[in-house]
């Protein structure tokens, strides 16, 4: 089966930075990086353009980029203009923080909620997540009023659902299947 282009990348640059003891590092340079092609993805497509020399890609990735990165995010940023792959430098960074991520036992999850989730509930659900899966949690937050109360907790492929909008849903579909 064939893996895709973001996960080849991906596995070749975390299995290097493994073998070089460079993970850490690596892994902040690429999230800064991430921020700096989110701020200014015309500098991502002219590094993928067909019609730009790889010569010139290379100057412009030393220009910017030479004595602010390490030698192995600069080959790494190379390779990828030589092989008209830097566009898909997010999905290749999301790859490798995943793969971070599962190296330094790190379950990210997203819990959104009605209403600000506070300190104490938001301990309290990070303590239990974290004997769950025996990981650490780091929790990103998300106020979505639309829910209208309870809370969704969704982490890797899972989602639980306690909200009252899927409450109340679930009740229409009752009333709807029991009257017809």
């Amino acid at each position: 089966m064939a893996q895709s282009v973001e996960k080849v990348y991906a596995d070749a640059l975390f299995e290097l930075c493994v073998e070089d003891n460079t993970l850490e590092d690596t892994y902040e340079e690429l999230y800064a990086l991430k921020g700096i092609f989110d701020d200014n993805g015309e500098l991502l497509e002219l590094l993928s353009s067909p019609s730009m020399g790889e010569e010139d890609k290379h100057s412009v990735i030393r220009n910017i980029f030479e004595g602010r990165v390490s030698e192995t995010t600069f080959n790494f940023l190379n390779v990828l203009s030589d092989h008209g792959r830097a566009k898909y430098f997010d999905k290749i960074y999301e790859v490798f923080h995943g793969l971070y991520n599962d190296k330094k036992g790190i379950l990210e999850v997203e819990v959104v909620t009605s209403q600000p989730l506070s300190q104490r509930l938001e301990e309290k659900l990070k303590a239990k997540l974290e004997a769950q899966s025996g990981k650490s949690v780091t929790i990103r937050k998300t106020v979505d009023k639309a829910i209208i109360g309870g809370i969704i907790v969704r982490y890797s492929d899972s989602e639980i659902d306690g909200s009252l909008r899927k409450r109340l849903s679930d009740l229409r579909k009752s009333i709807d299947s029991y009257i017809a």
